[in-house]
């Protein structure tokens, strides 16, 4: 730690300590949604420039993340580049003005060597910049200082540990790209963005860049090839970029990987990943047309450190083969919500398969989400599978560290009765059956509610079938899960349940959140609804979430669904003024 001489009294030592330095400037950076810093950097540096003392603390913190055309800039000052139009019809492209000289190289190093992560984004101007960055890298070791002492310079990026990429076509790119990555003996994370088909990239430049990555002394820990638009073709040829992609992964250390939808059906990297043993968490694309299954031989401890897997559901469902993953400890499993975004809708019978098979691979699973939306072939899937005996859902005791469930099916068509309607919807037995088996459940949301184009994102609960469970499943999850903080399943509310309830569940005393918006009501038993209801929400800072209010447009009484839309959003409304009532009146 480095500090210096202060006078005055203890507030000025104490910020003479570097450590409280960075932790005061870092509270100026903040970030705002889009990712974008906000104006402190310029604050950080008018403050280096004016104040000697912070001056080494206020860099480190100012360059910490920085963006690659960011740093070029420091030469604009030395006359080191210049715009000229080289095309004539488009803006000026960016080059070098001069021979960068040994105190250039200087100047752009005392910046550079303070950054831990870095921006490298294409930009239309510096297509010929890119290719004369790179060469003047590798021109460096011949200035005539280091010919005169027979030395190496050292890193020009000594603490850059992570890089973003944004790939699009031009071989530029990988140049300067590669060159950074040469020059960054601590680089351990690289995420490449690829802004167009994973099929049109050029493959001897994606090969080169992968193979720079493979060839360094240091193995990556996180490694992530993200597609950055959508509707990306896939492909099931093995070609050379898919070798130096599995090459790249087998080489490494990898903690985290996360690979498009375009690369996952190849069976070549599924084999890759299999036999990483430090692998941590693996993010899947979601791939619409996803037919190839994990055929090859599983090695016998493969992803036995997995700890988080994320995806679309063909990609999950190929690798939950693997017999146990015993150290699973999230799943999450997202697709499209409509026919042309993602997957689209899964059958039924997939999703209860997959169901069952995370029940018998992930006992030690904490967090399950599943989203999608459904569709039943009611006669195919009768024929095929007959009418169950039970929900598959109620296989889920087999893993009883779950601490956060969300199940969500919203937007399912429920167009008739069947096999569908009937798993999805548990009975209060069932439900109970799930809380005895979490005892550490800390939130559940359970939705199979089908969604309204005028709903404004509110679930019309009359487009599914009326819940079967009513306010004892609330009561049991919160009887039976001590820790339950959020709880979304829809139920039948009655009054006759609530009262039964109030004797097994005593008032809350920490915030809790209750979700309705699927859910129906017994209009006569509103007000000893409310009563049971205000004790589960009787913290000030809890939250009752109803369904709420249509406007006049959306009631039409030629259509009866609206009707009976209208007077269930109705009903809620009246239960969670009543609700607030008892509140305010406990608390006096």
């Amino acid at each position: 730690m480095t500090s210096w001489k202060v006078t005055g009294g203890a507030t000025h030592a104490a910020l003479a300590v570097e450590e409280l330095q960075e932790l005061i400037f870092r509270q100026l950076l903040v970030f705002h949604d889009d990712g974008r810093l906000s104006n402190a950097q310029d604050d950080l540096a008018n403050l280096a420039a004016t104040c000697r003392a912070f001056s080494e603390v206020a860099l480190n913190v100012r360059w910490r993340n920085a963006n690659f055309h960011q740093l070029i800039q420091v030469w604009n000052a030395r006359g080191v580049i210049a715009r000229r139009d080289m095309s004539r019809r488009g803006s000026p492209e960016m080059g070098f003005a001069r021979a960068i000289t040994l105190e250039d190289w200087q100047r752009f190093e005392y910046y550079a060597r303070r950054i831990h992560h870095m921006q490298l984004e294409y930009l239309p101007d510096t297509i010929r910049f890119s290719t004369d960055f790179a060469t003047a890298v590798l021109e460096r070791t011949i200035l005539p200082r280091f010919q005169v002492e027979g030395v190496s310079p050292l890193p020009i990026f000594p603490k850059l540990n992570s890089l973003e990429f944004m790939f699009c076509t031009a071989k530029s790119e990988v140049c300067v790209c590669m060159a950074v990555i040469n020059e960054s003996p601590c680089l351990d994370r690289f995420v490449a963005h690829v802004i167009t088909s994973y099929t049109d990239l050029p493959s001897d430049a994606w090969t080169a860049l992968l193979a720079t990555l493979g060839n360094r002394g240091r193995p990556l820990k996180y490694l992530a090839v993200l597609p950055d638009m959508d509707g990306l073709g896939t492909t099931h040829i093995i070609g050379p970029k898919t070798h130096s992609l599995a090459q790249l992964i087998v080489r490494s250390t990898l903690q985290e990987l996360a690979l498009p939808s375009d690369v996952i059906p190849i069976r070549i990297i599924l084999n890759a990943i299999s036999y990483l043993p430090t692998l941590k968490k693996l993010q899947l694309g979601y791939c619409d047309s996803f037919t190839v299954d994990y055929e090859t031989p599983v090695p016998q401890n493969a992803f036995s450190s997995l700890e988080c897997l994320e995806g679309g559901s063909a990609a999950v469902r190929s690798l939950l083969v693997i017999p146990k993953l015993p150290s699973l400890a999230k799943l999450v499993i997202r697709d499209g919500r409509s026919y042309t975004v993602g997957s689209g809708p899964l059958s039924w019978p997939f999703v209860r398969e997959m169901i069952g098979v995370i029940s018998r691979s992930c006992p030690a699973l904490e967090i399950l989400h599943l989203q999608t939306m459904l569709y039943s072939e009611e006669e195919t899937d009768i024929l095929t599978t007959g009418r169950p005996a039970t929900s598959v859902f109620v296989q889920l005791q087999a893993c009883p560290s779950l601490k956060d469930v969300r199940f969500d099916f919203s937007g399912t068509s429920f167009d008739h009765p069947g096999s569908l309607e009937e798993e999805l919807n548990l009975s209060d037995d069932q439900w109970e059956q799930l809380a005895v088996a979490w005892p550490d459940l800390k939130s559940i949301w359970f939705s199979a509610g089908s969604s309204y184009h005028e709903g404004r994102h509110d679930e019309w609960a009359v487009w599914a079938p009326r819940p079967r469970a009513t306010l004892r499943t609330t009561a049991s999850f919160f009887r039976h899960c001590p820790e339950l903080f959020c709880c979304g399943v829809s139920v039948l509310a009655r009054g006759e349940e609530a009262r039964a309830a109030m004797k097994d569940v005593l008032p809350r005393q920490e915030p809790t959140r209750l979700d309705f918006r699927g859910s129906w009501a017994d209009k006569k038993d509103a007000q000893g609804i409310a009563i049971f209801l205000a004790s589960l929400v009787s913290y000030q800072d809890s939250d009752m979430k109803i369904p709420q209010l249509l406007s006049s447009y959306q009631v039409d009484p030629e259509l009866p669904h609206t009707v009976v839309e209208f007077e269930r959003r109705q009903d809620w409304q009246e239960i969670k003024q009543l609700v607030d009532s008892t509140r305010i009146t406990r608390q006096a």
